[in-house]
């Protein structure tokens, strides 16, 4: 039997792990802001900052992945896009039945300013209101979901090396190798988990660890 998975905020990195994915072993499902037509089967369009909470046919599910995004870039869009849609997908999620819960979050927690290596054990910085809606929102999940919950705190996304112009990044493949990663392996745990997820640089400029993700086996892809 298939395992089911939902996408919670259906986007260009969902996309991505649909490509990827075994869908041998599972059954891809999405919900989504946009009226776009998905290609999965399984799609519903929902607002999560409404106050209606859609009825799924499928109640059952073995991992839930929540990709959020600020509605705006100032202060409210980043409230609306992190700290009041993760609250009506809780209501949602209460009313479901699920193994993992799988959050997307940024390390932008560490401050817009850091100095040293950051690892995911390291005090976050509240040094503006992006990284402050992050943190509360982080805080909220880690509330919400216990150790059900798995954080994966995303660097700077691109696609291509023009894009490439953070001090760490991501490729949105990795980013989406990442997820996958998540959704196939077990980690059992006592407590909530959380990941850096940024490449390694050959210069030696990253500031943020991604050691506790390659020692669970993870091999990010190189691009040039």
């Amino acid at each position: 039997m298939k395992k089911n998975i939902l996408f919670i905020g259906f986007g260009d990195i969902a996309k991505r792990v649909c490509h990827i994915i075994n869908e041998d072993k599972y059954q891809l499902h999405a919900i989504s802001r946009g009226n776009r037509r998905s290609d999965i089967e399984n799609y519903e369009e929902w607002d999560w900052l409404s106050s209606e909470i859609p009825k799924l046919d499928t109640t059952e599910f073995d991992s839930i992945i929540f990709i959020p995004k600020p509605s705006s870039f100032d202060e409210e869009g980043y409230d609306k896009g992190f700290i009041y849609s993760s609250a009506n997908v809780f209501k949602l999620s209460s009313e479901l039945s699920f193994k993992k819960f799988i959050t997307i979050s940024s390390t932008r927690v560490y401050g817009k300013n850091k100095s040293g290596i950051s690892k995911e054990s390291d005090p976050l910085k509240e040094d503006d209101f992006r990284s402050k809606a992050l943190i509360n929102y982080e805080k909220n999940q880690i509330k919400n979901y216990g150790s059900d919950l798995i954080i994966l705190r995303f660097a700077g996304l691109y696609e291509s090396i023009s894009q490439r112009n953070f001090v760490n990044h991501l490729h949105r493949n990795n980013a989406a190798k990442i997820i996958q990663f998540f959704i196939e392996n077990e980690f059992n745990s006592d407590e909530h988990q959380i990941f850096n997820c940024s490449e390694d640089r050959n210069d030696q400029q990253s500031n943020i660890s991604n050691s506790k993700l390659k020692k669970l086996g993870f091999i990010f892809n190189e691009y040039d």
